[in-house]
């Protein structure tokens, strides 16, 4: 296999997710997944590939550039 696909990705982190679950609980694994998401955006945002204000406004029920 010469490069992985998404599909590949999401066996592999839902395989890892279901072993955090019977070996940890369910709390535990949430928590990861919680933080993984919350680390997800943040470098996102460093990788300045995440704007603020667009969220914001979309949030707000605002359009940008019309």
């Amino acid at each position: 296999m010469a490069t992985w696909t998404n599909k590949h990705w999401g066996a592999l982190i839902g395989g890892l997710v279901i072993f955090l679950i019977a070996v940890y609980g369910i709390g535990v694994a949430a928590l990861v997944v919680l933080f993984a998401i919350i680390g997800y955006f943040v470098g996102k945002f460093l990788d300045g590939e995440l704007e603020v204000e667009d969220i914001r406004d979309r949030a707000q029920g605002r359009r940008s550039g019309m």
